[in-house]
């Protein structure tokens, strides 16, 4: 399981980092084009769009990975460390099925792109391509949230708090 954790770790890690690269490189040399020599690659728009979608979504899966979303626990801090794990835990497994929701819905959608035969307006590639990074993100977010569901119930309840926050025990 390890192996293949590490692999989704560096695999989310380089095409979030080459997502956002492309997206710069494309968008610097379309600026260029348009205001030195009045041209455009015509796909530009189109494209560094999707790459930023692409990559907000694959970060938010790595935002899951590395715990840095933003949770509201200084009210559950108050309450018994029995009760402040089954809090956690069933806020990670509704953040899970929420997910899991959003890849079924994003599946789907993109199976009826693929049905309707759509394009995209510039590039004029079949539309379930983009539309296909809703599911992937949302699975592997589904993915991560199950982890950490995972990750918080071997834990003691004691430990809830300080392991999210990076505290050494």
């Amino acid at each position: 399981m390890t192996v293949i954790n590490t692999f989704l770790n560096r695999l989310e890690e380089i095409l979030v980092s080459a997502a956002l690269t492309l997206g710069s490189i494309l968008t610097f040399v379309e600026v260029i084009l348009r205001y030195g020599f009045g041209a455009s690659l015509g796909i530009t728009q189109e494209l560094v769009i999707y790459l930023l979608i692409f990559t907000g979504l694959i970060g938010a899966s790595i935002g899951v990975r590395e715990k840095t979303h933003i949770g509201v626990d200084i009210i559950v801090q108050y309450f018994p460390c029995a009760l402040q794990k089954i809090i956690v835990v069933t806020g990670l497994l509704t953040s899970a099925l929420f997910c899991l929701i959003f890849a079924v819905l994003g599946f789907q959608h993109a199976q009826i792109m693929v049905q309707l035969g759509q394009v995209t307006p510039e590039m004029e590639i079949p539309f379930y391509i983009p539309k296909s990074i809703v599911p992937v993100a949302f699975g592997l977010m589904t993915l991560r949230f199950l982890q950490e569901t995972i990750k918080n119930i071997k834990v003691p309840a004691e430990e809830i708090f300080s392991r999210e926050e990076g505290v050494q025990q």
